[in-house]
This record gives C-alpha cells, sequence and structure tokens, in this order.
C-alpha cells in the first residue's frame, strides 16, 4: 500500500482564491484552555495541546478535512508487505526555524524521543513502534510490533511532531520553548494566556499560512469568549454546545456565522472496570441506566448533545445501529441490576478539570442521578495537566470527553487499550477484534465488521458511563475563510487553524 501527494492541500481548503485573502493580516483565535507545556512529546492531552503546538511543528503527515492523512514532512509512504512497518519518503523543501534540512536524521532523533516513556509523556502513543531507521537521506523507516495500517493516522499527531534536533542536542527547555519546522514561529508565549505567532518565510506551503500574525488565546470562561467575539476582538472561537442559544442574536447578523462538525467525540464518565465495585457488568450497566441523558441534553447543553451508548458514532465505520437507546434512563432497572450483582455500597471518584464547563455543571446532575439509585460520586476537580493521568492510576472515574480520531481503530486502541485512559485492560475478545482491524491487507468490509464488534463489546459491557455526542462548532466573522475546513474538527473537538485566512 502506497500513497503520493504532491504539493500541499491549502487552495482547496482555503475557501477563496489567493487574491482575496489579506496576507497581511491578523487571525485570531479563541481556545478553551490555555497553553501549558509546549514539549509536543510531553502532552498529557494533545486534545488540549495541539491547537498551540501544530503552527509550529510539523508532522510526517497531517489530517485533512474528510478525515483524511495527506503527506506533510512525507511526500508519500509505502507499507511492507507484511504491514508491519512503514516507508517514509521526506520532502526536500522542508526546514527548521534556523535554516538547516528536515533530514531523516532529524526525523529518527525525534521519534524516537517521542517513542521513549523516559523523555515523553505521551510515548504510549507510539507504543506500537519498535524500531525507527534512518533508510537514507530522504527515506524514514517506522517499524512497529503489529500491522499498523493505523501508523500513518498516529503520526499527524503533535506527539509526534519533528523536533529540531540542535535543540535537543542543548538541552533546549522545550517546555518554555518552541523548535520546530512549521508555517510559524512563536513571537510571543504566554503561558495561561495566549501565544502570538510569526509567518517563517521559508515555509513549504505557503497557502497553510495565510496570515502574517497568528494569535491562539486561552478562554476557559464561555462568556468572556463569547464577550470577546462579539465585541470584535476575535475572528474566530470554539463555541461550546451549551453557547448555541447566546450565539443566535450574533447569528442572525451577516458579519457572524457557525459551522458544526460532525459528531465523533463523545463526553463520558470513564470508568476504570477493575474497580472492585465495577468489575460486575451489571454494575457498570445499572449505572449507565441511572443516567438521564435527555435531561443533561436539554438542562445544560441546549439540546446540541445527542444521547450515545457506544463508542463508535453514528456515520462512521463500525456503528452498530442496533444499539441505539441501549440505556434508556430507567431508575428501576438500575437498581435490580444491583441489587442482582449484590452491590449496595458503589462509589464512584469522580474527576473533574476544575474550572471547565459544561463538565462542572454534568458532574453535579450526574452526582444527583446516581444517587437516586444509591450510588456515592466523590466529585474531585484536578488541573487539566492532572486529570487523565490521575485516572490512568485507577479506581478513579474522570468526566471528560472519549478522544475520537482519523480511524476507529485508533479511537478504539487509545480510549480502550491504553492504561492511561482505560486502566484495567478489556476482554480479549475486544482487544482480537481492534488488533486483527490494524492489518492493512485485510478487506475494508472485514475491517467494518471488527470495529462494530469491538464497538458493540464496548456498549454491552459498559465499558463507559456513555452520556451525549459532542458537535465541534466554530463561530467566525465573516472575513474567515477555511474555518469550514478545520482539519482535526471532523473527528475531535480541535480546530485546525492551518488553512484559515482574514480577507481584504
Amino acid at each position: 500500500m502506497a500513497v503520493t501527494a504532491c504539493g500541499g492541500g491549502g487552495e482547496a481548503a482555503s475557501g477563496a482564491s489567493a487574491g482575496e485573502v489579506d496576507r497581511n493580516a491578523t487571525l485570531r483565535m479563541a481556545w478553551t484552555l490555555a497553553p501549558g507545556n509546549l514539549d509536543p512529546h510531553q502532552s498529557g492531552n494533545y486534545q488540549v495541546d495541539f491547537n498551540y503546538l501544530a503552527p509550529v511543528y510539523d508532522r510526517l503527515t497531517v489530517v485533512v478535512s474528510g478525515p483524511e492523512v495527506d503527506p506533510m514532512l512525507a511526500e508519500s509512504w509505502a507499507f511492507s508487505q507484511d504491514g508491519t512497518s512503514v516507508d517514509f519518503t521526506l520532502r526536500t523543501d522542508a526546514t527548521f526555524h534556523d535554516g538547516t534540512p528536515v533530514d531523516a536524521a532529524a526525523v529518527v532523533k525525534s521519534l524516537n524521543r517521542a517513542r521513549d516513556p523516559q523523555q515523553a509523556k505521551s510515548a504510549n502513543t507510539l507504543a506500537m513502534v519498535t524500531d525507527v531507521q534512518a533508510v537514507d537521506e530522504r527515506t524514514v523507516r517506522v517499524v512497529a510490533n503489529r500491522p499498523a495500517v493505523d501508523l500513518p493516522a498516529v503520526l499527524a499527531s503533535t506527539t509526534a511532531a519533528i523536533i529540531n534536533p540542535a535543540a535537543l542536542d542543548n538541552n533546549v527547555d522545550l517546555s518554555v520553548e518552541m523548535a520546530g519546522s512549521g508555517p510559524y514561529v512563536p513571537e510571543q508565549i504566554r503561558r495561561g494566556d495566549r501565544i502570538v505567532y510569526k509567518r517563517y518565510d521559508g515555509y513549504w506551503d505557503p497557502e497553510a499560512q495565510k496570515n502574517e500574525t497568528l494569535e491562539i488565546i486561552g478562554m476557559t470562561d464561555d462568556n468572556a469568549r463569547l464577550n470577546a467575539f462579539r465585541s470584535g476582538q476575535l475572528d474566530v472561537m470554539l463555541a461550546k454546545a451549551g453557547q448555541t442559544d447566546d450565539l443566535q442574536p450574533l447569528l442572525a447578523q451577516a458579519q457572524f456565522d457557525m459551522h458544526t462538525y460532525p459528531v465523533a467525540q463523545f463526553y463520558a464518565v470513564q470508568i476504570d472496570i477493575g474497580q472492585p465495585e465495577l468489575q460486575d457488568p451489571r454494575v457498570r450497566q445499572a449505572l449507565n441506566y441511572a443516567i438521564d441523558r435527555d435531561g443533561i441534553n436539554a438542562a445544560l447543553l441546549q439540546g446540541q448533545c445527542q444521547p450515545v451508548y457506544q463508542p463508535i458514532p453514528e456515520g462512521i465505520d463500525g456503528h452498530n445501529e442496533s444499539l441505539q437507546g441501549t440505556y434508556s434512563y430507567d431508575p428501576a432497572a438500575a437498581r435490580q441490576l444491583l441489587e442482582e450483582a449484590g452491590a449496595d455500597n458503589v462509589t464512584l471518584r469522580l474527576i473533574t478539570v476544575s474550572g471547565l464547563s459544561p463538565q462542572q455543571e454534568m458532574a453535579t446532575a450526574i452526582q444527583a442521578q446516581l444517587a437516586e439509585v444509591g450510588v456515592k460520586v466523590e466529585i474531585m476537580p484536578l488541573p487539566a495537566a492532572d486529570a487523565q493521568i490521575r485516572m490512568g492510576e485507577g479506581g478513579y472515574a474522570l468526566l471528560n470527553p472519549r478522544l475520537a480520531f482519523p480511524t476507529p481503530a485508533q479511537t478504539l486502541q487509545t480510549n480502550y487499550l491504553t492504561e492511561l485512559r482505560f486502566p484495567t485492560a478489556p476482554s480479549q475478545e475486544f482487544r482480537e477484534a481492534v488488533e486483527k482491524s490494524f492489518d492493512p491487507n485485510i478487506e475494508d468490509q472485514e475491517r467494518t465488521e471488527l470495529y462494530s464488534t469491538a464497538s458493540t463489546i464496548a456498549s454491552e459491557e459498559a465499558y463507559d458511563l456513555f452520556i451525549c455526542g459532542i458537535p465541534t462548532q466554530v463561530a467566525f466573522t465573516d472575513k474567515v475563510v477555511g474555518a469550514d475546513e478545520g482539519g482535526q474538527a471532523d473527528f475531535v473537538g480541535i480546530v485546525d487553524t492551518r488553512y484559515m485566512g482574514i480577507t481584504s
């Protein structure tokens, strides 16, 4: 299997011809969380960090709207016959921001760091990689411990960002400085607030850097973000599901618009199925029956977050339509299952991200709903950087979105086959279905059936307290182009600014 492409995908994604774009403009975008650790290999949650890292750090591949995996630093790639290794051929016109070429040795150095648990907090995302080799100056071979149809998509994440080897050799503190080869260089870094970027003049794809200046701001408070957008301080903002009604007066005006991407990620109470009180699937099923999804959606999410009952959403390969409505709100059924399981003392230590809406309000609602069936919930607010890590220690629950990725195989593997997000291993049948789906040599129909098998097991064995699917929504002014081509937004709630611009 081989993939080849020429040039960047920016022209089609821009939404306007180059003559309509003001290349001296500043694009200001608001995201929900501020920049934290700027080392891409130290990301505890790339969902949070991608927005701030992607303008500076290129990867071998990039995900564009569809979602599809396109060339980035690699202009093409080919799988070995058994699917366990991929040869990436590098483009010849990519340079780091100090002018040195991006060659195979640089890529090998970065990817080896990215997969080393001693150097990379996100090493688990590359757990399948056993070796990275420089075949020649322009060819990098990535070897996996299994067939790896997902590898080009995995390497599109900023957790596989390619860092300037000079920065690594000189022990630059990458948590506060940045050293990449992307379309922008950081001009001002204000951790806990924003990053201001300037266009890098030596970049190989001018369509990916339409703006002279790019400013990405972290604004946790939904009202503050909306007010800044209303007053003209922002050109683009991530619109949370609960803000839909508040946005309507603006959207009625010609100068404002909003794009809604398909639902892929979903809110869930992520649980540890190895916690003693939760080992019996009947207990986990009971907790799902106790959740009033429609009530939460109506009261807190303005009807924008439709109930889900499985990890693969509608419209994605592997979605099992027969599971729709599996866990309808039924407190009586929940009590009966708890009684059958002899579970009379169930407690969830529920982690939430401090100060983040609507999770805070959802946690309080879930606490009340589970209390009705005799289950105690202790809410534990933690900083974003600590929440997922604490969950991975086992014995906790976490109210947060389940991540989605370009392929269902990645989504299932990352959410349920990594200890950080699923501390106790799922069933062998689930694992086998996911692992077999990674083989690039099987037919697409068989791969889809494997996805469906895994999604069905996760639902029927209640691997999560499934809540509702989250639409990614972007509000923008009429001068913005490319806001409907956010790449990553097609499958996860982050928006790639790569092909956005401002018209004159």
